[in-house]
């Protein structure tokens, strides 16, 4: 029998000595980086580099209706949040019924494939049922209400639902509370009321960490201040929140030494910091004839990439999670709410990897 190491030694001493004295010889450990010499090649995934969770808005519609959908969403992430159904509107029919449906399939097929789920979101001004607006509830029945759906709801998922967005975008722009129509004119302190929701969370499931999520955090400071004056009295007052949220529902055109300041003012809390709907516009102008180039790719990869860089200086305690708000542009929410021609995701259409994934990608540690 010929020694297989006889004949590897033959043939490695033939190729240098077909090498003129100038020439070099290269070896490439295919096994490390797939032979293309980036140090993130392509094969590797954003859960599988990240110290922290990946997670991505997700709808059961899509999850059922399309396999490429469902792949991506295991091969990719390793958290979902509902993008719809697990909001008030979605779940409380009536005053007497819940419908679960589609928020139990969702916690389902994240146990069935090992993923966490971020609940979203317990109390929000504008997903109350219109059942319950039109009750015209006084402050204490609205409250008592509340309670019970907050304590039903959290307590069936409880140590399955592992986190939660208790309240949802209190403030409005420069740090004002929202003008908004359900809470504000009911309670003499809404803030206190909002403090109340977050203990009865915690009461339903003592695990489960508690955030209060907004967005334009890092880039409006009166809205920040307001958040962390918030922050301040619920610690002081004993009320149990674990992290803030911002959305990043940002653009290319962001500017970034302004979402770098908010960001670390943001961390100042000492809280957890989610990341928590993230996509990045590119079609700035929502101009119908925008055309999405290599170039106009390639900027949208840089902010990407800019976001992750500055998230990975968190301390490592502070980090809880990045979550895309969707999947792939196929179906963003952008494209109805922003223009039609809008690609803010890091996957196309057809599933494939933009540069915006590789740009997140080489932003981890």
């Amino acid at each position: 029998m010929i020694n297989k190491q006889y004949i590897l030694g033959l043939l490695t001493v033939l190729l240098f000595a077909s090498c003129s004295n100038d020439e070099k010889v290269v070896f490439i450990n295919a096994d490390e980086d797939g032979g293309t010499g980036n140090p993130n090649p392509i094969t590797q995934t954003l859960k599988e580099k990240a110290k922290f969770k990946i997670g991505a808005a997700v709808k059961m519609k899509d999850l059922q209706g399309e396999a490429n959908y469902k792949n991506a969403v295991l091969k990719h992430y390793n958290q979902i949040t509902a993008e719809f159904e697990m909001k008030m509107a979605s779940i409380w029919s009536s005053s007497t019924a819940y419908n679960f449906t589609a928020a139990d399939y969702l916690v389902g097929f994240a146990k069935d494939n090992n993923m966490e789920v971020h609940g979203h979101t317990l109390v929000w001004y504008d997903s109350f049922p219109e059942w319950f607006k039109n009750a015209k509830y006084d402050s204490i029945a609205f409250e008592s209400k509340v309670k019970i759906y907050i304590t039903d709801v959290v307590g069936r998922y409880k140590g399955r639902v592992k986190s939660w967005d208790v309240v949802n975008e209190v403030f409005a722009d420069g740090g004002a509370l929202r003008n908004e129509t359900v809470i504000k004119p009911i309670f003499n302190d809404p803030i206190g009321f909002y403090g109340r929701c977050f203990k009865y969370a915690k009461a339903a499931d003592p695990d489960a960490k508690l955030f209060y999520n907004d967005y334009s955090v890092v880039l409006d400071g009166g809205k920040r201040a307001a958040i962390k004056k918030m922050v301040t009295r619920f610690k002081a007052n004993g009320i149990p929140i674990d992290g803030v949220g911002d959305q990043f529902h940002y653009s290319t055109d962001t500017n970034r030494q302004t979402m770098k300041t908010g960001f670390t003012d943001m961390a100042s809390t000492g809280l957890l910091i989610h990341i928590s709907e993230l996509d990045i516009k590119v079609n700035t102008a929502k101009s119908d004839s925008y055309v999405f180039t290599d170039a106009e790719a390639q900027k949208q990869a840089e902010t990407y990439k800019y976001i992750t860089t500055m998230y990975e200086e968190l301390p490592q305690a502070q980090k809880f999670a990045i979550s895309t708000w969707g999947v792939t542009d196929k179906y963003t929410w952008l494209t109805s709410f922003w223009n039609s021609k809008e690609y803010p995701l890091l996957l196309d259409a057809d599933y494939n990897k933009k540069p915006a994934y590789q740009g997140f990608l080489d932003g981890l540690k």
